[in-house]
């Protein structure tokens, strides 16, 4: 039970960063001055695909684990 809620609470927070950061950015483009930022903000999004990959697959073998 604890590990469908924290899948799920793990779920949405990937989900609200990942709808957040691009939704800032249009609404906000003064966030990037130059291209370091624009980087670091590219660099933050692939990594939070990346965790919720990796997650996925955790989530997954705790999942059969169990049984």
């Amino acid at each position: 039970m604890f590990l469908k809620l924290y899948n799920y609470f793990v779920r949405g927070l990937v989900l609200f960063l990942l709808i957040c950061i691009p939704y800032s950015l249009v609404t906000n483009p003064e966030l990037i001055e130059d291209e370091v930022d624009f980087y670091f903000f590219v660099i933050a999004y692939v990594l939070i695909l990346l965790f919720y990959v990796a997650w996925n697959y955790i989530y997954n073998y705790l999942r059969r684990k169990r049984g």
